[in-house]
Order: C-alpha cells, then structure tokens, then sequence
C-alpha cells in the first residue's frame, strides 16, 4: 500500500511530532509500505527526531506568517496551499492520506485528496479548546465559534476521525469516528542506577502546569532529603517559571532545563515521573515513564492520564489539588520498594500500548476503508 500523511512541521519536539516520525517509521520499515510525509511550512530544518531513509519527504514552502493561521495574510495563501497539496496526492497516488494538522490542512485535505480515503487524527483535548473559548473576548469567541464549525462540517468530509481515548469519542459524537491511541516506542531496558531524583518532561506551557509542579514541590520540600525535581523543556513560560524557583529557597533542588534528545537516560535514571498538565489527551510521555518502570504521579486532568494509567501504575490526585500531589511525591520518594512495585506493575500494563498492537489497529483502518 501507498501512504500519506499530512502536517504543518515536525522540526518543533512535541508527542504529536514525535508519534507521527514513529508511525510513518513503521509503515515504512515494519510493514513495508510507501511511506510519504507532505509538510506545509518545514521551513528547510530537519525533523526532530530521526525519519526513516525509505520515507519520501516532501514540503509545500507555504509562506504562513506566524501567529493566527486564520489571518487575512495566511488565508489569501489558501488557493496556493490547495493546489500544491492536491498535487502532491495525484502524484503520489496514495490508498490512504492521514492529517495531523490543528490548521489549514485540516480543512482543504479531505477535498484535495479527491475521493483517496482521508483520516483525520484529533491529538488534542476537548477540553483544551473548551477552557481556551472561556478566556476569550466577544469577537475572538465568535471566531473561535465559527472556526469549530468549519471544524465540524471539515471532520464530516473524512473517512474517520481518529480518537486517542473513550471520553474524546464520547465528547464528539461523530458518526465516522474510531478510536486509536497511541503507542510508544519500544527500547531495551537500560540498567543505570538510579539517582534521588522527580523528573517531568514536555512543553514549558500553560497546558503542562508546570507552576503548579513547583508550588507542589514547594510543600513537599519541607518532607523529603536529598531530592531533586528536574523539568526538561522548551516553551513561552521557561523565564516565568524560572522566576517562580528562584523566588523561594528550596532545600532539595528543582531546576528548568531545555528539552533534550535522550530522553531515554534521564528517564532510565530517574525514580519519579511527576505530570502536572492541566488537560492532556494521550501523554505519550507517559508510555514512555512507564516503559522504564517508572511510578506516575498525576492530576486525574481531562482527558489523558486514566486512559493510561490505573492505581497500581502510580498515584493519581484530583485536578489541580496541589496539597494531593505534594503528599504523593512524597510518599512515593519515602517509599522505595513502593517505587519499584508501582514501576513493575506500569511496565505490565504499558505493553498493550507496543507498536505492533497499535499499528494492526491502523492497517485493519486503512484496508477496511479502501476503495
């Protein structure tokens, strides 16, 4: 089979990106498909994290000005992105085209693609958009209003919409839909010791609560010795968040670092994945927590975290209760052999998410909707 995907970039470190490279991977190496990867504005950097050689790589260079994809300068670029992609699908000639795009491709994919089957993958909560609406003014909330209906009649005009939990599925409603979740990316077990150390990583947003990570360590401070909590990411909010640090004086250590590569030894050398998102859809950093035998502590957030984990992964606090996930840091960090066991039982359950099990789910898609 012949098969496309569809996105904006894959330079910037995000699950989303991360999962797409690991899918087109598969297709391409595992299963033996011809794989393309069409981009909108890569912008002549290289993706992120490495692509498979028998994977066709191929960029629009649509000029898109940073900001709002919906402004008048983007949208006068619309024709163009629309015949440079219906291009790139007849040449192509592709049994299936997947879009992972919050913008444009979102919308001129499914017309584009001229009758190929057309799968849209949704990676983000509706929660997210919903909290993100309730911020708004009166003008940008009737934009936002009219570009999720847009949204709406857009996700009609694909084969399926592609779901990665029950509650999304169940939220939306629509009659194509299916749910997939993601899977994570299999490593051999690295046999390192293990430092005194809570380790989280992802964007430095909002979305990831990360504020609210240092205010819980802030009070578990008080409890433990010889820890230390480490955040690797990138993002608007590192110098505000380095600012909340600095502001107190903390007895065991917490520090905001860039995103790094290898992600595996930090993870593989940590004791405790702390996720403190305030929405989530699919943390694939929780797979991967878990594929290392970590135990988790979570805010029980919309929509993520249970669809992953369960009890014996880890401990699971309500949304936003800081007090709770100070209390589960701590008692998970004074608590060694609980650690072990937690990390044990999350290795168990995280098989199910193995790359084989998940890309059967998306073969058995693509051949029961050929034409």
């Amino acid at each position: 089979m012949k098969i496309l995907y569809v996105t904006d970039q894959v330079y910037l470190h995000g699950g989303a990106e991360k999962i797409l490279i690991q899918k087109l991977n598969y297709w391409a190496d595992v299963l033996g498909h011809q794989t393309m990867l069409v981009t909108t504005n890569q912008e002549g950097l290289k993706p992120f994290t490495p692509v498979s050689g028998k994977v066709v790589l191929h960029d629009l260079a649509i000029p898109y000005r940073e900001g709002t994809f919906y402004s008048k300068d983007n949208l006068k670029l619309l024709s163009r992105h629309f015949k440079a992609l219906k291009q790139a699908i007849a040449n192509f000639a592709p049994d299936a085209v997947f879009v992972l795009s919050q913008t444009l491709p979102r919308f001129i994919t499914p017309v584009a693609a001229g009758g190929v089957p057309t799968f849209y993958e949704l990676h983000t909560s509706y929660y997210g958009f919903e909290m993100g609406r309730r911020n708004l003014s009166g003008l940008k909330k009737i934009k936002s209003q009219i570009i999720s209906r847009l949204g709406e009649w857009a996700e009609s005009r694909y084969t399926k919409v592609v779901y990665l939990n029950q509650w999304e599925f169940d939220h939306y409603k629509r009659p194509n839909s299916v749910i997939i979740p993601n899977f994570f990316d299999p490593v051999p077990q690295m046999d390192l010791p293990r430092r005194n150390r809570v380790i989280s990583l992802g964007r430095l947003s909002f979305q990831k609560g990360y504020d609210l990570l240092i205010e819980a360590w802030k009070r578990a401070d008080k409890k433990l010795e010889g820890w230390s909590c480490d955040i690797f990411g990138n993002g608007d909010d590192a110098a505000k968040l380095r600012e909340q640090i600095a502001a107190h004086d903390f007895r065991n250590p917490i520090a905001v670092h860039d995103a790094i590569d290898d992600i595996n030894t930090a993870l593989a050398t940590s004791s405790v994945y702390a996720m403190s998102s305030r929405f989530e859809t699919f943390p694939m950093v929780l797979l991967e927590a878990m594929s290392h035998k970590l135990p988790i502590v979570a805010f029980d957030c919309p929509t993520g975290p249970r669809s992953i984990m369960s009890k014996p992964d880890g401990i699971i606090v309500p949304p936003g209760d800081i007090d709770a996930f100070a209390e589960a840091l701590v008692t998970l960090c004074r608590d060694a052999r609980l650690r072990v066991d937690m990390g044990r039982r999350g290795y168990e359950n995280v098989k199910r998410f193995s790359p084989a099990s998940v890309m059967a789910m998306w073969e058995k898609l693509v051949i029961d909707n050929k034409k």
